[in-house]
């Protein structure tokens, strides 16, 4: 299996800047992070983060991208690339923000082409679209907010593989906080793959089913994984969502779920969307319950 982690997402990026609570923007640099974070054992794939650049701004640059690309060279690396997310809604009902998004996840995709990644992961729905598919309406009356907004992502999306030419197979439409059985209509639309995140299934965000149910069901359009443990329950119509947890700290049948995909043949990168520690110690449990999956 082709295991994999995100060392330029958020957390792991503002532990390396902040010294004391002052931030040090000279302690960071793209290439070297990477480089980093391939010497954690059984590591061959980096999904770079592409909101990094908001992040720390002039991180990500042609030059930087360049850097990457020569690293991959060097270490026989994959890549995989986690397109703009925050603060974006391509489901969104404001023009306005709606062509924003689109606009960011384009130059996202343009700056990231040189690494040849083997897909771009993204949310065609983002928190606004989250936050109105939980209220607390009728099921009809979110079925059909939903489908509106389902509207409003596909225009985005259209317009994303139109202005970029991408292959629309290299774009992983990831199952969010949102029905993916509505989310599913706009991947058959324009014939995208899919990225399966485990966690956010595993914690009802978008489906009810087991995660081997779900892997079976759209297996021949996944082609990446972002893997974490994660649990449902709700306590006096209280819900309470667990994910991004280490592997066996939560209800995902990890033996069961690795060993299906092992049959299946599964060869797409597999990304913890974990810190470092906790990826260290989904490893430790995966070489407990099922070994083979590391050689």
């Amino acid at each position: 299996m082709r295991f994999g982690l995100q060392p330029l997402a958020f957390e792991p990026i503002v532990g390396q800047i902040l010294v004391n609570g002052v931030a040090d923007f000279s302690r960071f640099t793209i290439d070297n992070t990477v480089r980093q974070a391939l010497k954690i054992a059984h590591m061959s794939a980096i999904e770079v983060t592409m909101d990094i650049e908001r992040m720390v701004p002039g991180s990500l640059t042609p030059e930087s991208v360049a850097k990457l690309a020569s690293l991959k060279e060097e270490l026989g690396n994959a890549f995989t690339v986690h397109l703009p997310f925050y603060s974006l809604e391509l489901a969104s009902f404001n023009e306005h923000i709606r062509q924003a998004g689109v606009e960011t996840v384009v130059q996202a995709i343009e700056l990231a082409g040189p690494l040849e990644p083997e897909a771009y992961v993204l949310h065609t729905t983002g928190a606004l679209a989250a936050e109105f598919s939980q209220l607390d309406l009728s099921e009809d009356m979110v079925a059909l907010i939903c489908g509106y907004m389902s509207m409003f992502a596909a225009r985005s999306l259209e317009e994303i593989i139109t202005r970029t030419e991408i292959h629309p197979r290299k774009i992983a439409v990831e199952n969010v906080q949102f029905p993916f059985g509505v989310t599913y209509e706009l991947v058959e639309q324009y014939n995208t793959s899919i990225c399966f995140d485990t966690g956010h299934l595993l914690s009802q965000q978008s489906g009810t089913e087991s995660v081997i149910e779900f892997y079976r069901r759209y297996r021949e359009r996944i082609v990446e994984l972002h893997l974490h443990d994660g649990g449902y329950e709700k306590r006096d119509d209280i819900v309470i969502r667990r994910d991004h947890i280490p592997l066996g700290r939560g209800v995902m049948p990890v033996r069961d779920f690795l060993r299906e995909l092992l049959r299946s043949k599964f060869n797409g990168p597999i990304i913890f969307e974990l810190k470092n520690e906790w990826i260290k110690e989904s490893l430790d449990y995966i070489h407990k319950v099922i070994p083979e999956a590391l050689t």
